[in-house]
């Protein structure tokens, strides 16, 4: 077994990855880590593993993450930096 991760950039914007983690998890089920707790604010860090490709619960939790990263992208919702 092992792990995939990939570290994405948020839309500019969108600066506060802990604001956006926490939304993720309340409005879509899904959980992310937040950049800047990997030393990379601004970004998520997305990992795969321990659901198998294909698998109903893999399928579903990749139509979670694709919906709220879909929402972010069009602009429907934003985290911007606290002051």
């Amino acid at each position: 077994t092992g792990a995939i991760y990939l570290m994405v950039k948020l839309p500019d914007g969108s600066d506060d990855d802990f604001a956006f983690v926490e939304w993720l998890c309340r409005e879509h089920k899904v959980a992310i880590i937040p950049g800047s707790a990997c030393g990379t604010p601004g970004y998520v860090r997305v990992c795969y593993s321990n659901l198998p490709p294909g698998s109903e619960a893999f399928n579903s939790a990749c139509e979670r993450l694709g919906k709220g990263l879909k929402m972010l992208a069009a602009g429907e919702v934003s985290f911007p930096a606290k002051k």
